[in-house]
Parts: C-alpha cells; sequence; structure tokens
C-alpha cells in the first residue's frame, strides 16, 4: 500500500470496497431510463484511456477495494475493454472483476473478455417479448442479447445476473414472464426499480414508476410466495426463489426502499469525475490528479477527499439532475 494510504471508509463508517468504472458514455440502445448519447464510431474528447484507467485501479486496490465493475454507456463498445479487464486481474489481482452490459455484442466479444479474467456479468434485459424490447431500448435486437445470454451461460458465468428495470405501461406486462425464467435456468432475474436518472418531468416518472413491492405482489399472484435465499447484506438486490426452482428472483428498491446504510460502492464516470454517491451530483474531478508528478498518490487522497464528501443517503426524489445515468456509469 503506498506511503499515507489506508482503507477507504466514509464518514459514516461505512467501507467502501467496490468501484464502479464507467469507460463510455456511447450505447447503442436508448433505454428509456438512461439517456444515452448514442453509439458513435469514437470516444468522447476527455474519455479516460487504459493508462488512466489502470491509475485508478491501483488507487482503488491501494485502498482496499476488491471488487471492480466497467460499465457504460456500453463497454463493449470500447475495444481495449479486455485491456483494461486483463490489468484489473492478471496485474492488480483484484477479486471480483465484473462487466455490465446490453449484451448485444457480448456473443462475439466473450472469448476475449474470458481470456483478459473476467469473473461476472451484469446483463441488461428489460422485456422477453420482441416489440416491447424494442420499444423499450428504442430499436434493440433481443435476438443479439439471447445469443450473449447463452454464451455467458455456456462459459460457465453463473449465476447469469439478468438486470430489469421496471417501467410502468412500458414492460410492467412483462414481470411474470421474465421471473419465470428462473424456473428452468440458473438466472438471477432482478427487478430494479426505475430510478430518476433520465431529468424526465415529474409527472412522466410518476407516472412510470412501480413500487417494487408490487412487483412481487405481481410474481407471487403467478407463482405464490417466494422464499428468501442467503443474501450479502452490502448488496443491493434481495434475492428469493419460487420453490423448486433453480434461478434467483431478486428485488432492488433504491426508492421505495433505500439501501444507503450499507452503501460499499464508489464510482468514476467516462470523463473522469468521482462521484461518491450515484443519486446526488457531488462530484470530485480526477483529471488534476492523473496530471500530477505522482498520479498515484494524488488519485488515492482525491478517493479519501470523496469518501469524507459521501453522503448519508441520496436524493431519490424527481429533481433536475447535471447527469443522466449514461454519463454517471450504472
Amino acid at each position: 500500500m503506498p506511503s499515507g494510504a489506508k482503507p477507504l471508509v466514509d464518514r459514516f463508517g461505512r467501507v467502501v470496497r467496490d468501484l464502479r468504472l464507467s469507460v463510455t458514455p456511447r450505447c447503442n440502445f436508448r433505454c428509456h431510463y438512461c439517456d444515452p448519447l448514442g453509439a458513435g464510431g469514437h470516444e468522447p474528447p476527455g474519455t479516460l484511456a487504459v493508462s488512466e484507467v489502470e491509475v485508478v485501479l491501483q488507487a482503488a486496490v491501494a485502498l482496499g477495494m476488491t471488487s471492480v465493475r466497467f460499465t457504460g454507456g456500453e463497454p463493449l463498445l470500447r475495444k481495449d475493454l479486455p485491456t483494461m479487464i486483463a490489468i484489473a486481474k492478471r496485474d492488480l489481482g483484484i477479486p471480483d472483476v465484473a462487466v455490465t452490459t446490453n449484451a448485444s455484442a457480448l456473443e462475439r466479444r466473450l472469448p476475449a473478455l474470458l481470456e483478459a479474467g473476467l469473473d461476472r456479468l451484469n446483463i441488461s434485459l428489460d422485456a422477453l417479448d420482441p416489440d416491447v424490447f424494442r420499444a423499450i431500448t428504442q430499436g434493440g435486437d433481443p435476438s443479439q442479447v439471447w445469443r450473449g445470454i447463452e454464451a455467458a451461460a455456456e462459459a460457465g458465468l453463473t449465476p447469469v445476473k439478468l438486470n430489469t428495470v421496471v417501467m410502468r405501461g412500458l414492460n410492467d406486462g412483462e414481470i411474470v414472464p421474465l421471473a419465470r425464467l428462473t424456473a428452468t435456468r440458473d438466472f438471477h432475474v432482478r427487478f430494479i426499480e426505475y430510478m430518476h436518472l433520465n431529468n424526465a418531468s415529474a409527472s412522466s416518472y410518476q407516472e412510470h414508476f412501480m413500487a417494487g413491492a408490487d412487483v412481487r405482489r405481481r410474481i407471487e399472484a403467478a407463482f405464490g410466495p417466494l422464499e428468501p435465499v442467503e443474501t450479502d447484506p452490502s448488496a443491493p438486490a434481495r434475492l428469493f426463489r419460487v420453490p423448486g426452482w433453480p434461478g434467483a428472483i431478486g428485488f432492488i428498491h433504491p426508492v421505495s426502499e433505500p439501501f444507503c446504510s450499507s452503501c460499499s460502492r464508489m464510482r468514476v464516470t467516462s470523463d473522469g469525475m468521482l462521484r461518491p454517491c450515484l443519486l446526488t451530483d457531488r462530484e470530485l474531478e480526477l483529471r488534476s490528479a492523473l496530471a500530477a508528478p505522482d498520479p498515484l498518490t494524488a488519485v488515492i487522497e482525491r478517493f479519501l477527499e470523496a469518501a469524507h464528501r459521501k453522503v448519508a443517503s441520496g436524493i431519490t426524489a424527481p429533481v433536475e439532475r447535471q447527469r443522466t445515468m449514461v454519463a454517471i456509469g450504472g
């Protein structure tokens, strides 16, 4: 551990173990809850280079972080994503290296990701019905996504975690079919409350918001009472299963049941801003630290400052955000 570094503990006593590192704001889907910038062909000016990502990862390791998840945008749009994974896993020995992806390019890119050392995947899947899927992603191809999901399962990246953001009137009719996937497959299908991170109007947000308790009621009305599955208390999802089914059904309720008191996460945006909390606009810039004579020590100091600025709880109300989800990183 570099001189002066110490485990990253915020002013509320929460230990920061998990880094969410966005590597691009670009995405080839345009999901309603995210507000992406579009796929394009090149990274926008200011996007973190691999060498800068490496310094950020070194700082995370020096501060005792044990998990990194590469996010976006769609991280598979970065051709050099395998290089970043290899730095995290093979060079720095981070125990848990994951990627959050829409899986549209996963079938093609998975071999290189596995060779680099990828441990886990979180895959966005907001609908099974092709028409609903295309509507919520604004043109995504569900067959590409399913080929990616099957490739991940075949490669042994189990349990494959499938994330569904539920929006009333858009994809709430998909809740039961998605939950039914766990009847025959060892998938973790996780239903996430729609957060106000796309700067929708307050009325539009309230119209589409659906509480996690209502999602669970629909599932139990279809399949009977769910039984709890042992869950890491620091993880955002509470897991359950239909008795006798191999898979698990998860609920993530950041709005109706915030889990801020157990938050172990810190985020770095693709343009080099350190964000202590997903749901507040407070950020610290990393550019000057990355350009310092001793960038590792400077970035460690910035992380320590961010931990001190971490708030007790985020703002879940529909307020104007300086950044939408795609610019923050999932």
